[in-house]
C-alpha cells in the first residue's frame, strides 16, 4: 500500500468495499499531491487544529487531522473532536424543512406568521423565501445587535422598521436573525422546541455520532476544540467558545465532528440512507440567484461564474459541474462542506482558528481532482 502523507489517516471503510479502496491513491492519484499541499499549508502557525476528509464515489478515501484542540495543550484533534459548525448549521435547518414539508407538517409556500417576523412591503416572505434569503432585508441585518447580547425575538420585532433593499422575493440578501424565524414555525408545526426537533428528526435518526447544539453540549463532550481568534494575532491563545449565536441554533448553533461531517455528506449525496431522493432534490434545488455571492468570490470566479441558494444550501457552477456546499464562520472557528452529488465526491473540513489558508482548501481539492487548474490556491499564503 502507498504511504499516507503526514497527518493523513487510513479512512474507515465498510468491509464490503474495503478491497475497492485498499489503495485510494491508485484510483485517485491527486490525493498524493493534495497531501503535500496540505502539509505545506498546515505549517502555518496560525492553523491550530484542522480535520478534513475527501469522499469519492460516496466513500471516504482520505482523512487528514492536524494540530491541537487548544494551543500548547498537547491534545491532538481527532475525527471525534467537536468543532463549531457555524453557518453549516443552515444545511441542517434546510434539510429539516424539507423533511417536514414531505411529511405534510409545513407548507413552505405559506407566508411567515406576522407574530414571528414582519417586514415592510406589500407582502410577508414565505418560509421558502426566508430559508433561501429572499426577504429583501439588508444583508446580515442586526447581527451586531445579536453579538451585543440582545434577544433574537426583540431583534426580529425591530426588522419591521427596516427599509428593504428590494421587494420581498426579488433579490438575495444573506440573513441570520431573519433566518432564525424558522425556529418558531418549526416549533408550532411539531409541538416541540426547535433544538428537540433537530435532535429527534435529524441527529438521532441519522445516527450522527457526536453532533450537538450549543456551548454546554460542546464543552461537555470528551474532545472539543477551543477557538483561537484574531486574524492578525502573533500568538495562539485558546479563547471562550461561548457565543450569542447559540440563541439562533437554526442559523449557527450546531457542533460537529469530522465523522459527523463525513456521514452528513454521504447522506446528502444518497450514499447512506436517511433522505429520500425527493427531499434531497428539493433542498439542493437553486431557488435564489446569488449575484452578491458570485461577486465576492474574487479569483475563484476563474472557476465559478454562477451561484445560487437553495433551502439552507449554496449551489455553485464549477466549470459545468454542480456543487452543493456551505461554509461557516464564528470567531476562532471555520467549517466547510462541498458536495458533487452526481459523482459522489465531497470535501469536508473543520478548524479552530482564524486563518486564511483553510478557506482555500476546497478549491485546491477541486483543481487537483478535475485538472481544471494547478491547485495553487494555497501558495499565496506560504510566504506570508
Amino acid at each position: 500500500m502507498a504511504t499516507l502523507p503526514a497527518g493523513a489517516q487510513t479512512p474507515a471503510i465498510p468491509d464490503a468495499t474495503a478491497a475497492a479502496f485498499a489503495d485510494p491513491r491508485a484510483s485517485h492519484p491527486y490525493l498524493e499531491t493534495l497531501g503535500s499541499r496540505l502539509d505545506a499549508a498546515m505549517a502555518d502557525p496560525r492553523i491550530v487544529g484542522l480535520v478534513a476528509a475527501v469522499i469519492e464515489n460516496g466513500e471516504p478515501v482520505y482523512v487528514y487531522t492536524h494540530g491541537e484542540t487548544a494551543a500548547g495543550s498537547g491534545e491532538a484533534v481527532t475525527r471525534q473532536t467537536l468543532f463549531r459548525a457555524a453557518s453549516v448549521s443552515k444545511t441542517f435547518t434546510g434539510t429539516l424543512l424539507g423533511l417536514l414539508e414531505a411529511d405534510g407538517l409545513i407548507d413552505l409556500s405559506a407566508p411567515v406568521p406576522g407574530d414571528v417576523l414582519r417586514v415592510q412591503g406589500g407582502r410577508q416572505p414565505t418560509l421558502e423565501e426566508i430559508a433561501s434569503h429572499r426577504t429583501g432585508l439588508p444583508p446580515n441585518a442586526y447581527d451586531l445587535d445579536l453579538e451585543a447580547g440582545q434577544a433574537p425575538s426583540r431583534i426580529r420585532a425591530r426588522l419591521a422598521n427596516v427599509d428593504l433593499l428590494c421587494p420581498v422575493g426579488d433579490c438575495y440578501t444573506y440573513q441570520n436573525i431573519a433566518f432564525s424565524a424558522l425556529e418558531g414555525v418549526v416549533s408550532e408545526a411539531t409541538g416541540e422546541d426547535f433544538e428537540s426537533v433537530m435532535r429527534s428528526r435529524l441527529i438521532d435518526p441519522l445516527g450522527l455520532p457526536a453532533a450537538s447544539v450549543g456551548t454546554v453540549a460542546l464543552t461537555g463532550s470528551p474532545s472539543w476544540a477551543r477557538p483561537h481568534s484574531g486574524w492578525r494575532r502573533q500568538t495562539n491563545r485558546p479563547g471562550d467558545p461561548s457565543t450569542p449565536y447559540d440563541t439562533i441554533p437554526s442559523a449557527s448553533g450546531l457542533n460537529l465532528s469530522l465523522d459527523d461531517m463525513i456521514l452528513w455528506a454521504q447522506i446528502q449525496m444518497g450514499a447512506r440512507p436517511g433522505l429520500s431522493d425527493t427531499v434531497r432534490s428539493r433542498i439542493h434545488a437553486p431557488l435564489t440567484d446569488t449575484l452578491r455571492e458570485t461577486r465576492r468570490l474574487g479569483d475563484l470566479r476563474q472557476r465559478v461564474d454562477q451561484t445560487w441558494y437553495g433551502l439552507g444550501w449554496r449551489i455553485y457552477d464549477w466549470e459545468g459541474r454542480t456543487l452543493v456546499l456551505h461554509s461557516g464562520y464564528l470567531s476562532g472557528y471555520g467549517a466547510q462542506i462541498v458536495l458533487e452529488p452526481e459523482t459522489g465526491f465531497a470535501f469536508v473540513a473543520l478548524w479552530n482558528s482564524d486563518n486564511r489558508p483553510a478557506w482555500w482548501l476546497w478549491p485546491t481539492v477541486m483543481d487537483l481532482r478535475t485538472g481544471d487548474g494547478p491547485g495553487h490556491w494555497l501558495d499565496r499564503f506560504l510566504e506570508d
